[in-house]
């Protein structure tokens, strides 16, 4: 599948994927196809490369305050090089895919460019299945999903349209980089999302799923791939999101009373966005 194949009307669409994957391309070429959609393949940066390696070594988290793993360094130049190539197109938008997707079966829908806000900088079409605050109303609506403003942090960079103005400032912006990409990209507390107009699509349509144990390359690098787990679990056990630490019912009730206080005051809903 190529993104030259695409029609005039379609969004490009990248897909990042290693070289020593090919297991992966293919599952996501698969899935890109049931539902109709063309995308081509971006060979992303490894994590078992020792100048990655070394690099990711000498860059310190803003928020583990610790180095960057090596993993998610090369996941950040990767998304980078899909921004870089975007650039290059000469496309308004352009949709950036990770290759560990399920996505819904009526995803085409979703690649035309009417349904866009004109002021969007970015739409994400995933779901990580954490409670975030999202606009109480829709700006627009598309195959009966809505079309919101994202307010919060609301992490994962496996599936999101990204705007030609949007893709020009994060390569700038990230000529150094210090944190992972879903969290520079979806996390309110850095630089990049109060500065940015974020749209959530809700139900999103497509979901991280897990990440292959077998094939070529699975027992590579620890920190190698963007899946550390299965989001499609957290919807079927019905949880709400993957605590940094074990919550007390006290926690949960002093968190929840301080998301829906926020949520009063800013005219948001705080839910998980649900999969669909």
């Amino acid at each position: 599948m190529s993104g030259s194949d695409a029609t005039p009307e379609q969004l490009p669409a990248w897909c990042i994927n290693l070289d020593r994957r090919p297991d992966r391309w293919a599952r996501m070429a698969a899935e890109a196809g049931r539902v109709g959609v063309h995308v081509e393949r971006l060979t992303a940066v490894d994590a078992i490369d020792p100048e990655v390696a070394a690099a990711a070594a000498k860059v310190e988290s803003t928020i583990a305050g610790a180095p960057m793993s090596a993993g998610a360094f090369a996941c950040f130049a990767s998304h980078r090089l899909v921004w870089q190539r975007f650039l290059e197109s000469g496309e308004s938008h352009g949709l950036v895919m990770e290759d560990d997707l399920n996505l819904s079966p009526r995803f085409a829908r979703l690649m035309g460019r009417a349904w866009i806000p004109p002021d969007a900088d970015i739409v994400k079409l995933e779901t990580w299945g954490s409670r975030c605050h999202v606009a109480r109303v829709a700006a627009t609506t598309i195959d009966g999903r809505g079309v919101s403003r994202l307010l919060s942090t609301h992490i994962g960079a496996g599936c999101y349209i990204l705007s030609r103005s949007a893709a020009g400032r994060l390569v700038a912006l990230t000529q150094r980089y210090r944190d992972p990409v879903d969290e520079l990209l979806f996390n309110d507390r850095l630089q990049w999302f109060p500065q940015a107009t974020i749209y959530q699509l809700s139900p999103a349509a497509a979901v991280q799923g897990k990440r292959p144990h077998d094939g070529p390359g699975a027992t590579g690098a620890a920190g190698e791939g963007w899946a550390q787990g299965s989001i499609v679990e957290r919807f079927a056990e019905g949880a709400d999101g993957v605590e940094a630490r074990p919550e007390t019912l006290m926690d949960r009730v002093a968190r929840r009373g301080r998301e829906e206080l926020r949520a009063a005051r800013q005219g948001s809903r705080y839910r998980v966005v649900p999969f669909a």
